[in-house]
């Protein structure tokens, strides 16, 4: 049923992308306002009365400024955090991705019907690498269904980092390249790297 809607539907994976708004600025306000609701369920009356006091400073003080200097940046950007989040969240990071930085991509879930035992890692192995090369064809092709929330179109620029992409160590920053395109499967370069682990390997 999914596979019939998929080959027969118009609507690209990526054909939104260009007529996304910006991320809006939320109002300071609004900001403040939600952090406060925040963190209230873990101060006491007299801890949350002071970190309001401190929010009310912030907001008649330099956070005005601050507040400027966003919107500022909003101007001349589409997404205004992106480029901080992808930093600070992911690229900055001198420890350990595996264990502490939450890493996606497209994989079947399989464990309910096929619960994992011994000796079937080879067999597992083969049928992730079928199930996610029929992923990367749906996404090379736009096969892949848009993302909505109710009505709204999601970004979905994301999608085109689950392949083809790779980061390269920094000394104080990590950075990515990544070279995924859509099109013609025939005119592009195919490769798969499989990464075999010692098995005497612990973690």
């Amino acid at each position: 049923m999914q596979k019939q809607v998929l080959e027969s539907s118009e609507e690209r994976t990526f054909q939104y992308q260009d007529f996304l708004p910006s991320l809006p600025v939320p109002s300071l306000d609004d900001s403040l306002s939600k952090y406060l609701d925040a963190v209230k369920p873990f101060l006491n009356q007299e801890e949350y009365q002071r970190t309001e006091n401190i929010v009310k400073k912030f907001k008649n003080g330099i956070g005005k400024e601050l507040h400027e200097k966003l919107l500022e940046r909003a101007k001349t950007r589409r997404n205004w955090l992106e480029d901080w989040w992808l930093n600070v969240a992911y690229l900055d990071l001198r420890i350990s991705t595996q264990i502490h930085c939450n890493i996606g991509g497209p994989g079947p879930f399989i464990e309910h019907c096929w619960p994992p035992k011994e000796g079937t890692q080879i067999e597992r192995a083969c049928i992730y690498t079928w199930h996610i090369l029929k992923f990367w064809h749906l996404l090379r092709t736009e096969k892949v269904p848009v993302e909505r929330s109710l009505d709204e179109v999601l970004d979905m620029s994301q999608f085109r980092m689950l392949f083809c992409t790779c980061r390269i160590p920094g000394v104080t920053r990590d950075s990515i390249s990544h070279y995924f395109k859509t099109g013609n499967l025939h005119i592009y370069r195919k490769h798969a790297i499989v990464n075999q682990m010692d098995q005497e390997w612990q973690p």
